[in-house]
């Protein structure tokens, strides 16, 4: 069973893929229900049951949730961050294939803020993310060298098509915005 015993349904599961709505990373039986604005009474406490606040996230305590809401965390505004179900991350944020994690070309100084803070508040760009981001391209590496070793040529339009359905046959698999900005051509 993935996601969270009790909780998580076959209708989360396809709207999430059960992934963290964070860093998109796998959630199985470790998963937890992350409240983006913080609950405790110095903050939100009016949020803590709020379903507009609640998010299915990993567990890690190096990035995502529990990194931006640990004590020694350094301030930040909610509003300063890409608040998933109603900021689309992808006009803010571009997954490298070296696994890090960018600010999109050409935002404004306001959404550049937006992207870096939520980078920074939500340590996107964790060592050992970076590194789960890229294993999940190696694949996509090892079939573009054997193609590059036999020396084959595709059609352009057939190529497009094949890379169109490769994004959308992953659009819920752990890591899939660095699988599509990967294979999407810019």
């Amino acid at each position: 069973m993935q996601g969270i015993p009790g909780v998580s349904t076959a209708s989360s599961a396809n709207e999430y893929g059960v992934r963290c709505a964070y860093c998109e990373g796998p959630i199985y039986v470790d998963g937890h229900i992350e409240h983006f604005r913080r609950k405790n009474p110095a903050h939100f406490p009016e949020l803590t049951f709020e379903w507009s606040n609640l998010f299915l996230a990993c567990r890690s305590v190096s990035h995502c949730g529990h990194f931006k809401d640990r004590r020694s965390s350094d301030s930040y505004s909610p509003a300063d961050l890409v608040k998933p179900d109603e900021r689309d991350p992808e006009a803010f944020l571009f997954f490298s294939s070296n696994g890090r994690v960018y600010p999109k070309d050409g935002l404004d100084s306001i959404n550049m803020h937006i992207a870096t803070e939520t980078i920074r508040v939500f340590n996107l760009n964790d060592d050992a993310l970076a590194a789960r981001r890229r294993s999940a391209l190696k694949p996509y590496f090892e079939q573009i060298s054997e193609f590059l070793d036999l020396g084959m040529e595709l059609d352009p339009h057939e190529l497009f098509d094949d890379l169109a359905s490769e994004i959308l046959r992953t659009q819920y698999e752990a890591y899939a915005t660095t699988i599509k900005h990967f294979l999407r051509p810019h």
